[in-house]
């Protein structure tokens, strides 16, 4: 995970595609993996972001795709569970104000 220093603010990621998926309140997310900045450093392994912004409607898209956004990264505490106790704390980076702007379509 990259240190993000004290200033969070608005940058541009790309990310893999990996699935849609549903909140509990049936809000679409999807997962992203293989995060990273504009200048190709990793931020994060993976992130579940809100699809409000999204807007590729020429074609779905497929696991693995790249993806283009801004976003504004911030840290938050995460408890890793076992048996559905927490067992540990760890601090984590997610992705809020997710602006997707492209996509690298792949070839079949």
């Amino acid at each position: 995970m990259r240190n993000l220093g004290t200033t969070l603010t608005q940058h541009s990621y790309s990310a893999c595609f990996g699935r849609f998926g549903r909140t509990s309140d049936n809000r679409t997310v999807a997962i992203l993996t293989q995060i990273r900045d504009e200048e190709g450093h990793p931020l994060t392994d993976h992130v579940w972001v809100k699809l409000q912004n999204f807007c590729f409607d020429e074609a779905p898209l497929k696991k693995g795709e790249r993806v283009f956004f801004s976003a504004e990264p911030y840290r938050y505490i995460k408890g890793v569970y076992k048996s559905r106790a927490i067992k540990q704390l760890q601090s984590d980076i997610g992705l809020r104000n997710v602006i997707f702007f492209g996509r690298e379509c792949q070839k079949n």
